[in-house]
Order: C-alpha cells, then sequence, then structure tokens
C-alpha cells in the first residue's frame, strides 16, 4: 500500500510541477500531460521548450509579447503582422 502511495504522489507532484511550467510558458495543456504521463523527463522537456508567450518582432527581433502592438525597443506597429 505504501507502494502505491508513493507513486500516486511522486506523479501528482510532477503534473502539480509540469503544469505550473506550462503556465509560466504559455502552454497549460502539454505541460499538465507531459508531466503526468512522462514524468520528470516531461518536466524536463517543459524546461527546455520555447516560450508560447513571446514572439520575436518582425522588425528587430526582440522578444515581445505575442499580444504586443508596438515593439518597445523599434516602436513600430506588431499586432497584425505576428497573428
Amino acid at each position: 500500500m505504501d507502494n502505491i502511495l508513493f507513486w500516486l504522489g511522486f506523479y501528482l507532484a510532477m503534473l502539480v510541477i509540469s503544469t505550473i511550467i506550462g503556465y509560466s510558458k504559455g502552454n497549460v495543456v502539454a505541460g499538465a500531460l507531459l508531466g503526468y504521463v512522462l514524468g520528470p523527463v516531461g518536466v524536463v522537456l517543459l524546461l527546455f521548450s520555447k516560450d508560447r508567450r513571446m514572439l520575436p518582432c518582425p522588425d528587430c527581433g526582440c522578444k515581445i509579447h505575442r499580444d504586443s502592438y508596438l515593439c518597445p525597443q523599434c516602436k513600430q506597429k506588431v499586432f497584425k503582422r505576428l497573428k
């Protein structure tokens, strides 16, 4: 019984950790699935995945939020061109 509780707790912890990482990178569903199915391997994969909330500006290449209207560096309108 203790063995089952250990593994249940372990995979629940991996689910919570990977969901938090997925939320911070803008990909909650993939975070929850990878963490629960793959455990620690899924957490490592999420740590090395790209941030889906930040995209490069088409003019200057600096990272901006995907919902931005203006690039903070080059001040060009980018909202319509990122989608």
